[in-house]
């Protein structure tokens, strides 16, 4: 009988892992790949509004961001309030009620360093000639 349920649950955290893991660097080149040859519009229509643009010798330059932001270290008190209540006994007997308050200390940080992706579009004539992204967290 816990055999079906065991498999089961296997299943579901193999499918939850597999969709973590999927989307990787080759997914993302595709994507940006995608833009190659569009008009610069396009590319602002899909990607927004550039961090940096740069204009070079007839060439122009768009610099997107895509690293994650660092999560604020946990600090301060944390607090909390609870309720509850309990079964009565034998007969309607024994019944009850509880109330909890609780207070939570911290005890470090969430140690998540941002992972730059840094992708350099290249336009010409008002089209996009080529991409360039830096960074392992681009996917």
């Amino acid at each position: 009988m816990r055999k079906p349920l065991t498999h089961a649950v296997l299943g579901l955290a193999l499918g939850l892992l597999a969709a973590c893991a999927g989307g990787g660097t080759a997914d993302f080149d595709r994507r940006m790949a995608s833009y190659v040859a569009q008009p610069e519009v396009r590319l602002v229509e899909g990607l927004g509004v550039p961090q940096r643009v740069y204009d070079a010798e007839g060439r122009r330059f768009l610099e997107y961001d895509f690293g994650g932001t660092a999560a604020p270290a946990s600090s301060g008190f944390s607090f909390g309030v609870g309720g509850g209540s309990f079964g009565g006994g034998r007969y309607g007997r024994g019944g009850g009620f509880g109330t909890g308050i609780g207070v939570g200390i911290p005890l470090g940080g969430s140690g998540y360093e941002p992972v730059p992706c840094l992708v350099t579009f290249e336009i010409r004539e008002g089209r996009v000639l080529d991409f360039r992204r830096q960074g392992e967290s681009c996917r």
